[in-house]
């Protein structure tokens, strides 16, 4: 298979800017890292940022399910380069966000603080979609962050599971009648049905990071190890602990105490008797505390403090037989796209590492 993750940095609130950036991305790579993909990767929330502080802060970015920009630039962006796409987004469950004449504020005790809420359904949604235009899979996130818990519900259904058709036959082009082309033929070459586990940043953790054996949720690990998914994708807003001058310094090395923490937490699949893909699609960049538009009038709120800083290294591997094997890891704080082909790497190419089960 050939996989690709496209790492770039997102700023709050500017949706349009943000799908220009990623075509701005995608457009300047390299030609052969597009092509014969099988799927491209976006991370968490990919055009309309992470770090809102509230449900009301984020109501004017929500997406109708599958209808909104970022699942319209994922069919766009599918069609022209004959691949599956992936990509998070904010869900809204209903046909359109509501005006704010129509939110009915309620109020909750946060203890030292209070803050409005709204009856809305909103989830931390990711759609994939096929060249055909058609939605292969759509996942709500099931083990929430803080960040998303003051606007978004727990996915009902658990993790994502889904048999997802590839068809590696499709050579991408920037012609559009190349792309139509594609697209009709799409799911006439050779085309393989495999088991595919969606899960997003927050998913790969202890729902609430309650300590082992304490919590009555299957581990996402678990989950695909018991239905028997050959391919994990995790769409990921992750955080690092660097500070910003680590980051402007050496942008294009990876963040390693991240990818140690993400190795850990893999640890079933590392140990598992098979090899297992993972696509870990993370975003980079910083969101500062800054001043995030109010649906409901007024000056605007604060969001995040002094801001936060993302981890970038996205990376795509095979994991098991008590190893890791990763064609490239992006910086920590490199936008761009890579790819990976993963017969390669299951004939030893990229590198290798060695994992131990810790006792």
């Amino acid at each position: 298979m050939r996989i690709a993750t496209l790492q770039l940095s997102p700023k709050l609130c500017l949706v349009e800017e943000n799908i220009a950036r990623a075509d701005s991305l995608l457009f300047s790579a390299p030609p052969s890292s597009l092509h014969d993909l099988d799927i491209l990767v976006l991370p968490e929330l990919a055009f309309t940022g992470y770090n809102y502080p509230s449900l009301r802060s984020i109501t004017p970015y929500l997406e109708p399910t599958l209808h909104g920009p970022s699942t319209q630039w994922a069919l766009r962006t599918a069609a022209r380069l004959g691949c599956l796409v992936t990509v998070g987004y904010p869900e809204i469950a209903s046909p359109s966000p509501p005006s704010p004449e129509t939110l009915r504020p309620t109020m909750i005790d946060l203890g030292p603080r209070r803050e409005e809420y709204y009856t809305l359904t909103a989830y931390n949604a990711v759609v994939t979609v096929n060249p055909s235009g058609e939605v292969v899979a759509h996942y709500r996130k099931s083990n929430l962050y803080y960040t998303d818990e003051v606007w978004a519900q727990e996915g009902p259904d658990g993790f994502g599971m889904h048999d997802v058709v590839f068809d590696g036959n499709l050579n991408p082009s920037s012609s559009h009648m190349a792309a139509k082309h594609r697209a009709v033929r799409y799911g006439q070459g050779t085309a393989r049905t495999i088991r595919t586990t969606f899960a997003i940043c927050m998913d790969l953790n202890p729902h609430h990071f309650l300590p082992p054996g304490t919590s009555s949720r299957t581990s996402l690990p678990a989950h695909v190890l018991s239905t028997k998914s050959r391919i994990l994708i995790l769409s990921t807003a992750w955080l690092t602990h660097l500070p910003a001058s680590a980051l402007a310094e050496d942008p294009e090395r990876p963040d390693m105490d991240t990818l140690s923490y993400w190795f850990e937490m893999l640890m079933p699949l590392i140990n598992h008797d098979e090899d297992i893909t993972c696509i870990f699609a993370n975003r980079c960049g910083e969101e500062p505390g800054r001043v995030v538009p109010d649906v409901v009038g007024g000056d605007g709120e604060k969001s995040g403090g002094e801001g936060v800083r993302y981890a970038g290294s996205s990376w795509v591997g095979l994991v098991g037989r008590g190893r890791v094997r990763v064609g490239r890891v992006m910086g920590r704080a490199e936008e761009g796209v890579q790819s990976v082909d993963t017969e390669m790497l299951g004939k030893g190419g990229g590198w290798q590492v060695e994992m131990m089960e810790r006792v």
